[in-house]
């Protein structure tokens, strides 16, 4: 019976032992594990600051980017607007507003009669002056007959 306790103490500590073989190899495969954790953590930390500054960076370009070309845009807009000609059309049209104030303001009644008053006067003075030159060149015309004749 000794001897069964003896193999059965034996086993008892044989089994102690590999258990404790094999707590300690977990031991180090969790160690190993960690390690590589730790790794993949700090190699994912690294990208995440690279691709932040390629982000700021690449931000900074387009804005850059789309800056140059709002610039380029309205320098073009202001050629094309010279080159059509908007802004003298928009000069003509100032004056022709300014025109049509001051033609409200001068065309009031007094001023159309007088206007008006001139205009009957030349053209009755046109009328006698043609009436005179056309008696004017009869009377030439007979004093030429009369000296051929």
């Amino acid at each position: 019976m000794a001897e069964m306790l003896t193999d059965l103490l034996q086993n008892i500590y044989k089994r102690i032992a590999q258990l404790g073989k094999a707590i300690q190899e977990l031991k180090n495969s969790l160690d190993g594990l960690n390690q590589n954790i730790e790794e993949k953590i700090a190699t994912v930390t690294d990208k995440l600051e690279s691709f932040s500054g390629e982000i700021n960076f690449t931000q900074s370009k387009h804005i850059d980017t789309l800056k140059e070309i709002g610039e380029g845009t309205t320098n073009q807009l202001k050629i094309i607007q010279e080159g059509l000609g908007l802004d003298a059309l928009n000069n003509l049209i100032s004056k022709l507003e300014d025109f049509a104030k001051l033609s409200e303001t001068v065309l009031n009644q007094d001023t159309v009669n007088l206007l008006l008053s001139e205009a009957i006067d030349s053209v009755k003075n046109l009328k006698e002056s043609i009436k005179v030159s056309f008696i004017e060149e009869e009377e030439e015309e007979e004093e030429e007959e009369e000296v051929l004749e």
